[in-house]
């Protein structure tokens, strides 16, 4: 038999330590605020080499009882499955790959989206990196419509459940729109975040982020003793298994994505940062109408970019527009047709008339087109 070299059994070694590990793919800060106008690309080629199973984890602080988190296609702006269109968040949160989540994130990337709290860091990890154990397995119970079904899991399930564990639910018969409450040994909900977790088509995983859980499931007592209640709505419990992270972290970020740099706003100033807008169409802002309660009629906003590199081989003509943030999106002007300002690399510049006033006033504005890099908008008052 022919022998291989150490040196290439040791390079094969460090290849699949490698990629079977934790991997940043995004370094932040970036941050998600209200209103639900923020948002980041994760690129697609993060994922090309990515399979089924394997997990993407958002790494987070500043989530209050209210943030919540989505995952979303770049193409439709809805959740890349109906689970990760809108949650609840605490600590981190994460999105196990199918393979049709996989042939959306391999051809458009995915949208880290929600409101109030900020991005510290992504990863992908491959899912063999995390094992299983089943620790309960009673008789299957159907959470009817009415949320009026529950079932008790007893305390003796939870005894090796430890921070920055995962609970994974398994169910089936998973109807539109199906929902899970998990409650301590009281009725009342873990934690805000487990009041109603969306439940996907194979189940839902909660994970231990911090110890106020923990602590509810551990002074549940022991044995018998009822320590969870899990109810909801349109789906099947199956069983439930303890999910634990038994991989290693890699450290090497030099492929890791970064996020833009984020800047404080000054007087005067709506937006200031780093925004691209592919050629796709994909690019949008979302600017509340809180900023332009004392705008008054010929107020002007001056929107500074700079175009993509390319755009001239690529034969993309570079475009900007303005609509109404609500509804079918119409143009700030009121017209149902959007209004298109093509992009030279001078500024643009909106003013107000009495229709734009009276909508951004009310609801905001989006900015939208494709092949620039947002920069800066400036509001700049007429008195």
């Amino acid at each position: 038999m022919t022998k291989r070299p150490i040196s290439l059994i040791l390079m094969l070694a460090v290849a699949i330590c490698l990629t079977a590990a934790e991997r940043t793919i995004l370094i932040g800060p970036k941050t998600i605020g209200p209103g639900w106008k923020d948002n980041i690309l994760l690129e697609a080629r993060h994922f090309q080499n990515a399979k089924a199973g394997d997990i993407v984890t958002v790494y987070q602080d500043g989530a209050q009882g209210f943030s919540q988190g989505a995952f979303q296609d770049p193409e439709s702006w809805q959740g890349v499955a109906p689970e990760y269109g809108c949650f609840s968040i605490s600590g981190p949160f994460r999105m196990v790959l199918s393979d049709d989540i996989l042939n959306k994130v391999r051809a458009r990337g995915v949208i880290i989206g929600g409101h109030d709290y900020r991005i510290l860091y992504v990863t992908l990890t491959p899912g063999e990196e995390f094992v299983e154990t089943t620790i309960w397995r009673g008789a299957a119970v159907q959470m009817k419509d009415d949320w009026s079904v529950s079932t008790e899991i007893p305390a003796s399930c939870f005894k090796k459940l430890k921070k920055g564990d995962g609970i994974h639910f398994h169910a089936n018969k998973v109807s539109e729109g199906a929902a899970a409450k998990l409650m301590d040994f009281t009725w009342n909900p873990l934690e805000k975040a487990t009041d109603g977790i969306p439940v996907g088509p194979t189940g839902f995983t909660y994970y231990i982020n911090d110890d106020a859980p923990l602590i509810k499931l551990q002074l549940a007592g022991t044995g018998d003793d009822t320590a969870m209640r899990v109810g909801g709505k349109g789906y099947r419990l199956t069983k439930i298994g303890l999910v634990q992270f038994i991989g290693e972290v890699d450290e090497d970020i030099s492929q890791a994505q970064r996020a833009p740099k984020e800047y404080i706003l000054q007087p005067g100033e709506v937006f200031h940062g780093e925004k691209v807008f592919p050629t796709d169409w994909s690019g949008n802002l979302r600017i509340t109408a809180e900023p332009f309660q004392e705008c008054t009629l010929n107020d002007v906003l001056i929107i500074s970019y700079d175009l993509l590199p390319g755009l001239k081989e690529a034969n993309v003509l570079p475009q900007m527009s303005f609509r109404e943030n609500k509804g079918k999106w119409y143009d700030i002007t009121g017209s149902k047709e959007p209004v298109w300002y093509p992009l030279d690399g001078t500024d643009v510049v909106l003013t107000f008339d009495e229709v734009s006033l009276d909508k951004i006033k009310t609801s905001g504005i989006v900015v939208t087109g494709l092949g620039f890099t947002l920069t800066k908008i400036q509001l700049i008052s007429a008195q």
